[in-house]
């Protein structure tokens, strides 16, 4: 996915009781880790779930405050291809999901 342009800083969504487990694209901080790579979820690396729309999540990473949106691939099939098209950020003024 996309990065997504802006200053390293904490998105203000950011949430720590609202976390998702996946790599992250700017720094690859979970390389290594045995937690993450048998699939379990790992007390270091965690990213903020900022948002989600239906199977994307948009994260931040807490180590580079990288933010991207991560296709889940949930629900894949069967859906036309502009149903998967990625928004840039979400929009100026609106709250996290």
């Amino acid at each position: 996915m996309a990065a997504t342009p802006g200053p390293a800083v904490r998105d203000a969504a950011a949430d720590i009781c609202r976390r998702a487990w996946t790599g992250c694209p700017g720094c690859a901080d979970e390389r290594g880790c045995e937690s993450c790579a048998s699939g379990r979820t790992c007390e270091t690396h965690w990213r903020f779930l900022l948002a989600a729309e239906g199977r994307r999540l948009f994260l931040q990473c807490p180590g580079c405050w990288h933010r991207w949106w991560h296709d889940t691939g949930f629900g894949v099939g069967g859906r036309k291809p502009e149903h998967d098209d990625l928004p840039d950020f979400p929009p100026p003024g609106r709250m996290a999901a």
